[in-house]
């Protein structure tokens, strides 16, 4: 029997790094691959005492990991998994990302778990320049100050659209975060996230969210990839007891025409002054699951939707009055037409009015946050 004989039929020996069968045996490793273990740890990994089972060759609690996820994986539950490792040589870090994709027999039972190599990910160096740095974070008042230098003070510019916000966080610190970055002789990005939580936790996440956003975000990758970056970074550096993850929306603004992207993880989406509310195709929250390799996009056109639009926290349509009733997205898009004609920030300022108005006497339970965007003319 030949080793093509023993894997799956749509599968070229050299396409993955390994295989292994539904008893989770070795069945094909990639020459490569072999001949980079031999040369950087040899016979601790291919040579005497190693088992042709994957999970022989673990112990403790990476074997329980391991074991659950192949179990999820030979029972059809997972449609694939994918995470990043290291893989360093002597002389060259080196992180991959890898994709066990399940494969069936003719009898329709997965028989085969294939590892893809998909990726370098480099920017995993800048995870490693800025988690220190990120981990000491845990004063209030450095948080405090990181928060009002970093997120606060941030002044939204996009050439070729004037901007105008109403941003106040419920205490002396939030979770809103309103991030940019403009590129030389290049597009704008634009990112409006919500952290989870209220006070000094989801001001240090929205902080770290910054930070991170100001390593990862690169011109040559589009929103979804700058998102899925993003979202590998806080798994990274995330506290070991703790599930944070933010909600959000990534722009990137072309200040030559009336066209944006958009990348959405797990927010609502934005309001424009033709179209109201638009659903913009949604990725899972950053910060939860390393599942995807690129978050979905949307390509909006303003000429068809409107040249003005909104994005907004969670904490301006969630704003109860005295007696319950919640203000809604119906009530801010009614407000958003109300004031459409207004200056930008007079627009915005109607707004709020408006909202305060509805909520009389009731306490504000959330930061509240809303951007308001209008097309100019192309930039220079």
């Amino acid at each position: 029997m030949t080793i093509t004989d023993m894997l799956p039929p749509d599968v070229e020996p050299g396409d993955a790094l390994y295989i292994v069968d539904k008893d989770l045996n070795l069945v094909y490793t990639n020459e490569d691959w072999r001949r980079f273990a031999l040369e950087n740890k040899g016979r601790k990994i291919l040579g005497e005492g190693w088992n042709p089972n994957v999970l022989d060759n673990m112990s403790g609690k990476q074997r329980q990991r391991w074991s659950h996820i192949y179990r999820l994986l030979l029972a059809g539950r997972l449609p694939h998994h994918q995470e990043s490792f290291n893989c360093s040589s002597p002389v060259e870090r080196r992180i991959y990302r890898l994709r066990i994709t399940p494969k069936e027999d003719a009898s329709g039972k997965v028989a085969w778990l294939v590892h893809h190599t998909l990726t370098v990910d480099e920017r995993r160096d800048a995870v490693a320049r800025v988690g220190k740095r990120l981990r000491e974070l845990e004063d209030p008042d450095r948080v405090t100050h990181e928060y009002r230098s970093r997120v606060i003070r941030r002044r939204i510019r996009i050439p070729g659209f004037e901007t105008a916000r109403h941003f106040e966080p419920l205490d002396d610190i939030g979770g809103d975060v309103l991030w940019h970055r403009e590129y030389a002789q290049g597009p704008t990005d634009l990112v409006h996230a919500d952290a989870m939580g209220h006070g000094t936790a989801s001001g240090l996440l929205a902080t770290r969210i910054v930070v991170l956003l100001d390593e990862m975000a690169v011109q040559e990758e589009g929103p979804g990839r700058t998102v899925s970056a993003l979202n590998r970074a806080m798994l990274e550096i995330a506290d070991d007891d703790q599930v944070q993850f933010a909600t959000g929306l990534f722009f990137r603004f072309d200040s030559r025409g009336q066209r944006l992207r958009c990348s959405n993880f797990g927010h609502h989406g934005p309001m424009f002054s033709r179209s109201g509310q638009i659903r913009v195709e949604n990725g899972p929250a950053v910060g939860l699951s390393d599942e995807l390799e690129s978050w979905p996009e949307t390509e909006l056109d303003l000429a068809e939707h409107g040249t003005r639009f909104l994005v907004f926290s969670d904490g301006i349509t969630e704003q109860f009055d005295i007696e319950g009733e919640m203000f809604g997205h119906d009530r801010l898009l009614r407000a958003f037409r109300k004031h459409l004609e207004r200056p930008l920030a007079d627009m915005v300022a109607g707004i709020v009015e408006d909202l305060s108005d509805f909520r009389g006497e009731a306490l504000i339970k959330d930061d509240q946050t809303l951007l308001a965007v209008d097309f100019v003319g192309p930039g220079e």
